[in-house]
């Protein structure tokens, strides 16, 4: 068994460290399969996760930049354009389409909504009788004013594409543009698509970027290697290449179930046991609560996402679509099964060590690697007051996140009154169970980086701390008292109050904090909320930790700041007289309180709102930029 996992885990790095394709062990030789039982004349396959490829593979002569018909998919490149205008304010999902397109002023179609368009529950007719030769985009809205509708807005699902070509109608009349400027404008642009283009309905994707009735619904065409990036802009919801494109909240609304819980959906084009529909897009129920977002189009040529495991695939092929999707069903069963295996994510474990007269553990997660590999980054995470390695763990993400960047990950325990309850870390400054029973966790941390390098190689240079809250306060610590084993930390919501001891060897640090946090003030003092004795405590600033650590590293206080919305970073890099120095960042979160910022749900009951900013994907980003210690890091001051 172990062979066989090494020659998997061998086969996925190889094709990725060569610079060749990547590819998830079994899948091509499963499209390979399918494309010989179909006889198919061409197939591809895309898998992206984090903005990276996981698979790539081409079959039967079909190049990554061939243009196809892709159908039905066409409607989340559609839904996209219309969602950009509504972020700007220039549309509303939930006032009348007649606002826009006054022909839709009747007595049955005045609450008629763009959202019931592009969710298909508008009740208006799935396709408008002939063939709309001579039509462009104002006598197609007139036409389709006319048409009577087959149900109450709202009441019944009807999959169709006239909803959606009426949203593309208020989409060219409010702006002015035809709809080729707009998706060329607002999607096509940012995302570098050259080939993607909307044509007729008849033939499908005819005429394609210059239709005079571009059928939004299901006349694109596009290639391979350009629907990936569109899909890769979904996954990092909404952003592409560092440009903002579609607003995350307009990401999870696309999928997010947009009918009525009293209305029935059915699947048309493939089967599913259970499905509802988003904005343009299928929601497919999988076991386990799973759900796949999919667009499929007529001729087989199908993009999906997999919700729970952020991972996205294209599947590019030109067939009949009952043909080919009852094949795809079992590709993309393998798609997971690869994703999820231990040659992909790597492997976890649980270690027990004693120390301190103590059974303490720490869960570890490994990245795939090969015997003899170069040394690993190792990043320990530390839980906050109360918590444990497993609530650290789901709470940040950082086991998946960091393994994908490949880090060595471990989440120890703290102690506490209870087997792994109500734990908490000495760090100084605060009254908890460690604190009063003089734990040396400093030597804990310490033996558990030694404990991992026992078992994995891990880079002695880069050895990372990141913790939330006790566990923030804890890397403070560690800064001060391990700065020969730890070079860098990254701090949510936790106050350097630990000032005993000092070391002046440089630290890179990330502090991520909240300006409504109660619990540790941003301006430091006694804590307005506290939970237990935490509230005997008086905690420093946020201001007075990033003067430290700029003092300590020989940094320029002149910082590169950015402001995305409530969301500003000082970025400090310049070394005083030009010499090189570890960097310093601070993320201030406007109106952010003490939860992990992006945490999918509230640690405790009483907890306030995860503030909408990822401050895992950022803790990982910070420290994989850092210089690497061979290459003219700053000795010691």
């Amino acid at each position: 068994m172990r062979a066989l996992l090494a020659s998997a885990v061998g086969l996925f790095l190889t094709t990725v460290t060569l610079g060749q394709s990547p590819e998830l062990p079994g899948v091509r030789e499963q499209l390979e399969r399918i494309a010989g039982e179909l006889q198919l004349d061409g197939a591809g396959l895309v898998v992206v996760r984090d903005g990276q490829e996981l698979h790539r593979s081409l079959h039967r002569g079909l190049g990554s930049e061939d243009v196809m018909a892709i159908a039905s998919a066409s409607k989340w490149l559609a839904v996209a354009t219309v969602l950009t205008l509504v972020d700007d304010g220039q549309l509303d999902l939930d006032v009348p389409v007649a606002r826009y397109l006054p022909e839709f002023d009747r007595s049955d179609k005045r609450m008629l909504t763009l959202r019931q368009c592009l969710a298909n529950t508008g009740g208006v007719p799935a396709r408008l009788p002939g063939r709309m030769r001579g039509m462009d985009m104002r006598k197609f809205a007139a036409a389709a004013a006319d048409a009577a509708l087959r149900d109450q807005p709202g009441s019944a699902f009807r999959y169709g594409g006239v909803g959606f070509q009426i949203a593309a109608a208020a989409a060219c009349r409010v702006t002015g543009k035809s709809w080729h400027e707009l998706f060329a404008l607002r999607i096509a642009a940012p995302l570098g698509l050259v080939q993607t283009k909307f044509g007729t309905l008849l033939p499908v994707g005819g005429d394609a970027g210059t239709a005079v009735l571009p059928w939004v619904a299901g006349g694109a065409v596009s290639t391979l290697g350009e629907y990936e990036r569109f899909v890769q802009m979904l996954l990092a919801k909404g952003e592409f290449a560092g440009k903002r494109v579609l607003r995350e909240e307009s990401v999870a609304a696309m999928f997010r179930d947009q009918v009525a819980d009293f209305v029935e959906v059915k699947a048309e084009g493939f089967e599913a046991a259970k499905v509802r529909y988003g904005l343009g897009t299928w929601l497919e129920l999988l076991d386990g609560g799973v759900v796949r977002a999919s667009d499929p189009g007529a001729f087989g040529f199908t993009p999906w996402i997999d919700l729970d495991l952020g991972v996205g695939g294209v599947l590019a092929v030109k067939d009949r679509v009952g043909r080919v999707l009852p094949k795809l069903q079992l590709l993309q069963q393998r798609v997971r099964a690869a994703v999820t295996s231990p040659a992909v994510v790597g492997e976890e474990s649980v270690v027990t060590l004693s120390h301190g007269g103590r059974d303490r553990r720490y869960l570890m997660h490994v990245p795939p690697h090969e015997a003899g590999t170069a040394a690993l980054p190792l990043l320990v995470v530390l839980h906050g007051g109360g918590g444990n390695g497993e609530q650290a763990r789901e709470t940040t993400r950082l086991a998946d996140l960091g393994v994908r960047a490949g880090f060595v990950v471990v989440f120890p325990d703290g102690t506490g009154p209870l087997r792994q309850k109500l734990l908490t870390w000495n760090s100084g400054g605060i009254v908890v169970y460690a604190a009063e029973h003089d734990v040396d966790d400093v030597g804990f941390l310490r033996q558990v980086v030694a404990d991992v390098q026992q078992r994995v190689p891990i880079d002695a240079g880069r050895v990372y701390a990141a913790g939330h809250s006790n566990g923030g306060m804890m890397c403070h610590r560690l800064a001060r008292e391990a700065a020969d084993v730890f070079r860098g930390i990254a701090v949510v919501a936790g106050a350097m109050n630990y000032l005993d001891a000092d070391d002046q060897t440089p630290m890179a640090a990330l502090i991520v904090h909240g300006t409504a946090d109660e619990h540790v003030l941003y301006e430091g003092g006694a804590p307005r909320s506290s939970v237990g004795r935490s509230g005997e405590r008086t905690d420093t600033s946020v201001a007075k930790a990033v003067a430290y650590y700029l003092e300590r590293n020989g940094l320029v206080a002149h910082p590169v700041t950015e402001q995305r919305g409530k969301v500003r970073s000082e970025h400090y890099e310049r070394g005083k007289g030009g010499a090189p120095a570890l960097p310093v960042r601070l993320i201030t979160l406007e109106g952010g309180g003490h939860a992990w910022p992006g945490a999918a749900n509230k640690t405790r009951a009483v907890a306030d709102a995860p503030f909408p900013f990822d401050a895992s994907a950022e803790i990982v980003r910070f420290l994989r930029e850092l210089p690497p210690l061979s290459g003219g890091a700053p000795a010691p001051r």
